[in-house]
């Protein structure tokens, strides 16, 4: 089985690490604790430690075996002899969207003391981070539901295939399935809440709707009630179902991210010519044919 892992280093100490299920498009999250890439990794900064240590013995630099930043890692994690083991298949020296498990105001805090401390900072200052982070991890997504999303991934789902939009694959959000657990009648309060602004998203891309159905018609026919219902578990829940960018505080980057620098990039696309393949809300990037 594969997981995205995503950890940050401190003077080779790994001082918060994340892991969840992986899949083809990364566009869903929820913390999972998986003991074997833990002990992977902790493994790797320990090597790098000793070799660090034995450098500086022997009086040369030891500045290459020094590990301080922000990592993310793809494994699989195998059983072998009854033993979860995992194996790296992919590094990449930056930090991933996955840091969007840290939601809360308390997590947000402290991942944001631990990315800003300076690498001199005292160990029992790390330390006290890093403890409060893994505690605010283990409260938030222990025997919970908790996960992120982003809304126009959602949202998008619910328009039938054509030859302008099709959503490939119904195993894009790996294994996550979004809990059944809300009451019918909160649902359709939140159906009703929302009608408004369905409404004028119908009327205002009708005009689209129109043109692709007298052009070459709709495939696949109209969405699921699953997906339908799921989307609207995510509006009825917030506290459970996190949107990636939006924040109550200041909702600037949902709306810049999602209707000023994808539309920006979507131009810029269309004035190329570049062929294009799908949009990553997560990072607000338009995906090339042949691109990453």
């Amino acid at each position: 089985k594969e997981y995205a892992a995503s950890c940050i280093v401190r003077q080779n100490e790994i001082v918060a690490m994340t892991a969840c299920p992986s899949s083809a498009s990364q566009l869903n999250y929820i913390h999972c604790e998986q003991e074997a890439i833990t002990r992977w990794l902790e493994n790797f900064v320990e090597a790098l430690e000793r070799r660090r240590c034995t450098e500086l013995g022997a009086g040369r630099d030891a500045s290459r075996f020094t590990l301080d930043g922000q990592l993310c890692f793809d494994f699989m994690v195998l059983v072998e002899d009854g033993v979860k083991v995992a194996y790296p298949i992919e590094c990449n020296p930056r930090l991933h969207t996955q840091c969007s498990v840290y939601n809360a105001e308390d997590a947000r805090e402290a991942l944001g003391g631990l990315l800003l401390a300076e690498p001199r900072t005292e160990g029992q200052t790390m330390r006290k981070l890093k403890k409060e982070l893994a505690g605010y991890l283990e409260r938030d997504y222990e025997n919970t539901t908790k996960n992120v999303y982003w809304f126009y991934n959602e949202f998008f789902k619910l328009m039938p295939n054509s030859w302008l939009l099709s959503y490939e694959g119904e195993d894009d959000d790996g294994d996550y399935d979004v809990a059944d657990n809300i009451s019918t009648l909160k649902l359709l309060w939140t159906a009703l809440l929302y009608l408004p602004a369905f409404a004028t998203a119908i009327t205002v891309a009708l005009p689209v709707w129109t043109l692709l159905i007298l052009t070459t018609g709709i495939q696949g026919g109209l969405p699921s009630q699953k997906l339908i219902l799921d989307f609207l578990r995510r509006l009825a829940v917030p506290s459970e179902h996190v949107e990636g960018d939006y924040w109550r505080r200041d909702p600037t980057p949902f709306v810049a991210k999602n209707h000023v620098q994808i539309a920006s990039r979507l131009l810029a696309t269309l004035r190329t010519g570049v062929e294009w393949k799908k949009i990553d809300f997560a990072i607000g990037k338009v995906v090339e044919v042949g691109g990453d």
